[in-house]
């Protein structure tokens, strides 16, 4: 018997091993197994296939072990995987290290220790190698990691291959399982205790001599009854009873309650009372219902609400809905910070249903939560799952999908660029949603050009939202002239006064603020103003940005880091000076502005994890801030009802970005981050900073006219043969060499322009030439909407695997993104 598997490695096709005999009988498909690859390294595999085709000449390896009872990969999986491959011209195991949780994929650790037959010679030993000896002697064994900590030094190998090939030491791999259970401490009544008489003799006992026992006892009674459970959870317990341990311990000494140990969950979101779904508004219940009979015809149905039109209550409706039927449902956002607010509204509605699956989370939480998608298909009576995730859930083991929401799914976040594969969940989410005969939902104010054309087309059914939830009117925009403000020394720093006044009205007026610029750090640029250097990372093509607060000039990149100089590298001048403005100082003047008020800001630096996250967007949902300075973060989905004011800082920044999406991104961000303005009980005001106000992107925003927004963008998208129009696929060559980068680009290109004739354009040098000490070059291929997606991939695979094979291109990286962001 032989299986073929896909190992965790950027690696083309899958790997073929034979099964041994006393293995035959648990191998499936789906199923984890612990093979060798190479000389020594030992990995955990998924079983793609299995066959008893005899593979001549073929000297295979055998399957070590098996690791699962059970698959924890299905076979609709399976599918959906070389679905990716194919479209997004990605490796399998690439595949499978985005999906599957690094807890569940077990990888050998090279662990040393001493060779048998070896007879202490410190005499024979450099003093590095006889510190190791040494430490073997006393650990029986260590760890590559734990040689370089032990020897302070980054570059072990040399150390250990000059002991391996004098047998001094031998080398074994050990594979360690990364996942945990987590348990806790349980209260369950003794066999005895359930003795009817028994506990007629005790109870006038324990009112007589411990009361505090009995009304621990009554308390437990109750909430076996309440929570229908055999055994509660002894914190639980003592919390709810107002009790403490001494006296738990006590009964257990009486023989009445026993202690054991139990998995439990990380995330619960038990709670006590449920709510029932808000009910809807006209409005909302017209959209409702047209949703429900577009899902009668169609399989996608795109949700065109204005922000604060109340799209998320109709989502709960829907999620209820498959809940009932006993289905599970995905809910897509975008940015892991939405899901903080979202996961609190939900959690009212489903309790213990709802499951929350992003990479903020850890190893062990992703693990339980896979575990519980996977566990769905063998539940007699199922109830239904609710599963909220950034774009990584798409990977979860549905096998009852009934319903899947991408919400505001024009946002580029959806899309991964780094590491393969590239793709995008809302697509990918369609097509998974296509395999399980399960509707989709893509809900948005400001959809994407793409989702927008496809409605309009009749390939995806619109429904429409055109007036916010209460009643509230739009936000009243205004554009502010930076240029005329300046001329006319109405400028205080970065800020206008007719934004500062905006500011003080809504301060006096205890509402709060969101500041909007979409750059992080302190200032992007130190520049000598003597002779205009600017340091740069020595890395990358970048000019290194200020973070005042780390005391560091840092590249946004590959994080390479500085002290910041105190004079110029070039002439020696001492007159640097801060061009451009970021989060961090725009924090920092606002608190000088208003030292009374609170100022907090939303960016990546200020929440790297997710209680970080939580903290921020509960303090300034509770009123404990009153300024939020952010970047996209603010901008996404989030709703505070005392927001009244919105200001963008830096309008320009967004719309001369040389991408081909630029105004579609600035429309959408200025457009978002406005409907933060105005949400339940105050009408919204948004300033927009400009150099530029006659800029046309800019009226759409004024007058919240996404039509008209869509239809001027089109003319140049088709003019000059742009999405939705046509596909894009970019093929980016990265080398260390410049040289060989070019050389390596321009082949590329030749043998693609053979394949795809003027279709290819290129190499160019993209906006940012080096990156991590790698010199890139881009070859751009355009691709009509008519031509046949899998016969282009397949002559595109050919050609590329062509150009890799090649001898010259050994050292060459390339990388493919189809349908780039």
């Amino acid at each position: 018997m032989f299986v073929e598997v896909i190992l965790p490695l950027s690696l083309p096709g899958t790997f073929t091993y034979h099964v041994p005999v006393e293995l035959q009988d648990q191998i499936m498909t789906g199923k984890r197994v612990i093979v060798q690859f190479g000389k020594q390294k030992i990995y955990t595999a998924i079983v793609k296939n299995i066959s008893d085709v005899s593979f001549v000449n073929i000297d295979t390896k055998p399957v070590i072990s098996i690791l699962d009872d059970l698959p924890v990969v299905t076979n609709l999986q399976l599918d959906y995987w070389q679905w990716m491959v194919d479209y997004y011209l990605c490796t399998p195991g690439e595949i499978l290290a985005a999906a599957l949780p690094s807890a569940l994929r077990l990888q050998s650790e090279t662990t040393l220790l001493l060779h048998p037959e070896y007879k202490t010679n410190s005499s024979a030993l450099s003093e590095r190698e006889f510190y190791l000896v040494e430490a073997l002697e006393k650990e029986k064994q260590l760890t590559v990691a734990n040689v370089s900590k032990l020897l302070s030094l980054k570059q072990v190998m040399p150390v250990i291959k000059s002991l391996l090939l004098r047998n001094v030491i031998l080398i074994e791999e050990e594979l360690t399982e990364r996942y945990k259970p987590r348990y806790a401490t349980f209260v369950r009544m003794t066999a005895m205790a359930k003795d009817e008489q028994y506990m007629q003799e005790l109870m006038p006992s324990l009112e007589r001599k411990a009361p505090k026992q009995l009304d621990l006892l009554l308390n437990f009674i109750r909430l076996q009854q309440d929570d229908d459970r055999e055994s509660i959870a002894q914190t639980y317990l003592l919390k709810k009873a107002k009790s403490s341990s001494s006296i738990l311990q006590s009964l257990v000494k009486k023989g009445v309650f026993e202690l054991l140990n139990e998995a439990v969950d990380r995330q619960n979101f038990t709670n006590e009372e449920v709510q029932p779904p808000f009910v809807l508004s006209a409005d909302q219940q017209q959209a409702y219902l047209e949703v429900q009979g577009a899902f009668e015809e169609q399989k996608v149905v795109l949700l065109h609400g204005v922000t604060s039109s109340g799209k998320t209550e109709i989502y709960i409706h829907l999620l209820q809905e498959a809940l009932l039927k006993g289905k599970q449902s995905l809910y897509l956002v975008p940015e892991i910070a939405l899901t903080t607010q979202v996961i609190n509204r939900l959690r009212k509605h489903f309790g213990n249903k709802l499951l929350v699956y992003h990479s903020r989370f850890n190893d062990q939480e992703r693990v339980e939560v896979w575990n519980k998608v996977l566990d769905h298909q063998f539940k007699a009576n199922n109830e239904g799952q609710v599963i909220i995730g950034a774009r990584s859930a798409i990977f979860l083991p549905f096998s009852n999908l009934d319903l899947v929401i991408v919400d505001e799914e024009h946002d580029s976040s959806y899309k991964q660029s780094e590491p393969a594969p590239r793709y995008n969940a809302r697509d990918s989410a369609v097509l998974l949603a296509s395999m399980m005969k399960a509707n989709v939902l893509l809900g948005s104010a400001t959809p994407s050009l793409e989702s927008y054309y496809n409605a309009l087309a009749k390939k995806y059914f619109m429904v429409t939202l055109e007036r916010r939830f209460g009643e509230m009117i739009m936000p009243e925009v205004t554009i502010i002239d930076v240029r005329d403000a300046l001329k006319r020394k109405q400028m205080q720093s970065h800020f206008s006064t007719k934004l500062l006044d905006m500011m003080k009205s809504a301060l006096a007026a205890g509402e709060q603020i969101i500041l909007f610029q979409n750059r992080r750090g302190f200032a992007p640029v130190l520049e000598c103003k003597n002779c205009s250097w600017v340091p740069h990372c020595i890395n990358c093509d970048v000019s290194l940005t200020l973070h005042k607060q780390h005391g560091q000039l840092r590249c946004h990149y590959c994080g390479y880091s500085i002290i910041p100089p105190t004079s110029c590298n070039a002439c020696g001048s001492n007159d640097l000076r801060m061009k451009g403005f970021g989060t961090e100082k725009v924090e920092e003047e606002l608190q000088v502005l208003f030292p009374e008020h609170q100022i907090a800001r939303l960016d990546h630096d200020t929440a790297k994890s997710k209680r970080s996250f939580h903290r921020l967007i509960t303090d300034f949902e509770n009123g404990d801030i009153d300024v939020l300075v952010g970047t996209q973060m603010v901008t996404k989905g989030l709703d505070f009802e005392k927001v009244s004011l919105v200001g963008i800082l830096n309008a320009d920044q967004l719309l001369n970005y040389p991408d081909f999406r630029a105004h579609e991104r600035s429309f959408q961000l200025m457009e978002q981050v406005s409907g933060r303005a105005g949400r339940k009980h105050t009408s919204g005001k948004v300033a927009i900073q400009t150099y530029n106000p006659s800029n046309a992107i800019l009226k759409f925003v004024l007058n919240h006219d996404f039509k008209s927004f869509y239809n001027h963008e089109l003319i140049d998208r088709n003019k000059f043969d742009y999405p939705p129009y046509f596909r894009l696929i970019e093929c980016t060559v990265k080398h260390k060499d410049e040289a060989e980068a070019d050389r390596a680009a321009k082949v590329l290109a030749r043998e693609l322009t053979e394949v795809f004739g003027k279709r290819v354009l290129g190499p160019t040098h993209p906006n940012i030439g080096r990156i991590r000490n790698y010199y890139l070059r881009q070859v751009m291929i355009k691709l009509e909407r008519k031509l046949s997606v899998k016969q282009v991939k397949q002559r595109l695979q050919k050609a590329l695997d062509f150009f890799q094979k090649e001898p010259a291109h050994r050292s060459v990286i390339l990388h493919v993104d189809v349908d780039p962001q």
